[in-house]
């Protein structure tokens, strides 16, 4: 275990998006986990990603790294995690160019599909030469390609018309300039997600986690929008429960974690992880998204994985810093 540990994540505004604010929670999970291992540690706010301003604080620590992409500017998360490495620290999580990668939906799709892994019928939608539209099938969901925690995914994201599609992807454009708009067919079936997390022997899946959207009308399209995730008290946050599904899916299961494992390899990925997959129109498995350094609050699903696990906040900090140490 290290001598020392720094807890540093991304300075947050204080009237923040609670998607963006829920990093301090994160940081107080990473703190529990130090406190429980007897690690000394302190706790600094990055502002937009100027690692090298704090490079004194830094020596000689493992770094907790909580450094996330400020509102607008996605492509800071993985900048910040390369200057990590510039000035040779010792961090948590998984390289700069695996954070790259994974915060570029359409870079991992494009990546999963070429190593034989599924992903559903999509790509960039051109707004200007729409072709795609004609070749993947109705329903479609829209998101931008370079955001998080369902960002993005407000209101209406799922879409039946060619011209609700344009409307939307026109939208999205606008309120996130420069980014692509990924377009894929809405895939029906049930949701799972598989926590992942490296030790000495490994890269162990923990029990695989169901998202299940309770009595969701056929007016509210069940998937886990920004609503669900951040919007307390609303029909879609109250109605979308996670659950452990037991013997009955065996087979299933195992399927979704080999899917997960695979990814894990593939996106070269380092400490801990979350592949989010779903059910096709045949009631097979699809890689939805590889979250990189994944949301590690009390009340998020990696840590409700390795509860099931019997994992504490100091059994998962300490296994991710034994990874970071030895890398």
């Amino acid at each position: 275990m290290p001598a020392r540990a720094v807890v540093a994540h991304t300075a947050v505004d204080p009237v923040a998006d609670p998607s963006t604010a829920d990093v301090l929670q994160q940081a107080r999970l990473f703190e529990e986990g130090l406190e429980a291992l007897g690690i000394p540690h302190a706790t600094i706010a990055v502002k937009e990603g100027r690692v090298w301003e704090h490079a004194g604080e830094l020596a000689g620590a493992v770094v907790c790294n909580l450094l996330e992409a400020p509102p607008g500017r996605p492509m800071l998360h993985a900048a910040a995690t390369a200057a990590l490495e510039l000035l040779k620290v010792p961090f948590t999580g998984s390289a700069a160019s695996a954070l790259w990668l994974t915060t570029d939906k359409l870079a991992t799709r494009a990546l999963l599909a070429a190593c034989g892994l599924p992903v559903a019928a999509g790509g960039r939608l051109d707004l200007a030469h729409p072709a795609l539209l004609d070749k993947v099938p109705a329903p479609w969901i829209l998101k931008p390609a370079w955001e998080d925690a369902s960002v993005g995914l407000e209101g209406e994201p799922v879409v039946g018309t060619p011209e609700r599609a344009l409307a939307r992807g026109r939208a999205l454009a606008a309120r996130f300039p420069g980014q692509p708009i990924l377009l894929e067919h809405f895939l029906p079936g049930r949701e799972f997600n598989v926590s992942l997390l490296e030790g000495e022997v490994g890269i162990e899946a923990l029990p695989v986690a169901e998202i299940v959207f309770v009595d969701f009308p056929p007016s509210v399209p069940a998937l886990v929008g920004y609503e669900a995730k951040w919007a307390a008290g609303s029909f879609e946050e109250t109605h979308t429960v996670r659950s452990f599904p037991g013997a009955a899916d065996v087979a299933l299961l195992a399927r979704v974690r080999e899917l997960a494992l695979v990814a894990w390899e593939v996106c070269d990925l380092s400490g801990y992880a979350r592949v989010d997959l779903r059910l096709d129109d045949a009631g097979t498995p699809v890689i939805l998204e590889v979250n990189t350094n994944p949301c590690l609050s009390a009340d998020a699903g990696f840590m409700a994985a390795a509860g099931q696990r019997g994992l504490s906040a100091g059994d998962v900090v300490g296994r991710i810093l034994e990874v970071a140490l030895r890398r």
